[in-house]
């Protein structure tokens, strides 16, 4: 297998720099063509000279017609070829004036562009400075304004503190009252605790003596009752044992009721205690 042929890569060719002709060059070439012109004129106005110089000898030599006719025809071609190297001598004059000319702008736009050189240097300068002095310029605003913010923040905490004083104070005052009236409160309720603890222990006082009263009238009916058969055993000698067989049954009797008497004392102090509590 044949490897494929690499293509050619065309370079492409350097693209030629223009070269600028600046006017001080152009006027300079002015000046070189005026100069060789009249160059070219001073020949022709030295070639006349000798014209006129040999036409003279030859009249001097000779005064003939012919020979003053070429020393006019001589002194013609001078007139004419000395103003054509006078024209020639201000065109020379004229292309340096315009050399001086051109060279003085050349100068300024040299130095325009060197200027505009420095100028563009100086602007590079500054915009490789853009970053160093950017941070530098926020760091020193970040402290300023770090600095102003915290004496901000302190300013605020300090009134935040003096409002949460108000607040606890204030919470402390009406805890106080709180407190106060809780006092009187409890002093009310322990009051009418001990009004109603006394007046609950004289109701049982009460209760109990009215008890007590009920047992010992009790205890006395108990008392004649059992006497009464006694006396009436005496009486008769002859059936003692009988009438006792008999009177046994009286006793029970009399046992029964002294309960019956009891009851209705329980139910009165079952219902004077309620009262006491109301």
């Amino acid at each position: 297998m044949k490897k494929p042929a690499k293509k050619k890569i065309m370079k492409k060719a350097p693209a030629n720099k223009v070269i600028k002709i600046t006017a001080a060059q152009k006027s300079a070439a002015l000046v070189t063509s005026a100069q060789t012109k009249l160059a070219a004129q001073g020949k022709k106005l030295t070639a006349t000279r000798e014209k006129i110089s040999a036409a003279k000898a030859k009249l001097g030599l000779k005064v003939t017609p012919a020979a003053r006719m070429a020393l006019a025809s001589a002194r013609k071609s001078f007139k004419v070829t000395n103003e054509t190297y006078r024209s020639a001598q201000n065109a020379v004059k004229t292309a340096k004036d315009g050399l001086r000319s051109a060279q003085v702008a050349d100068s300024l736009l040299a130095s325009e562009s060197k200027a505009k050189e420095v100028l563009a240097a100086f602007e590079e300068s500054l915009n490789a400075k853009v970053v160093s002095d950017l941070a530098a310029a926020v760091k020193k605003f970040g402290l300023r304004w770090t600095k102003a913010r915290t004496a901000q923040n302190a300013k605020k905490v300090k009134a935040a503190a003096n409002r949460l004083a108000a607040k606890v104070k204030a919470s402390k005052k009406k805890a106080a009252a709180n407190v106060k009236v809780q006092a009187i409160k409890a002093k009310a309720q322990a009051t009418k605790a001990a009004a109603k603890a006394k007046a609950r222990a004289k109701l049982t006082a009460k209760i109990s003596a009215k008890r007590a009263a009920v047992a010992k009238k009790a205890l006395a009916k108990k008392a004649t009752v059992k006497k009464a058969p006694v006396k009436k055993a005496v009486a008769k000698k002859a059936p003692v044992k009988k009438a006792v067989a008999k009177k046994a049954p009286v006793k029970k009797a009399a046992a029964k009721k002294v309960p019956v008497k009891k009851a209705p004392a329980k139910k009165s102090a079952a219902k004077k205690t309620p009262v006491a509590k109301s």
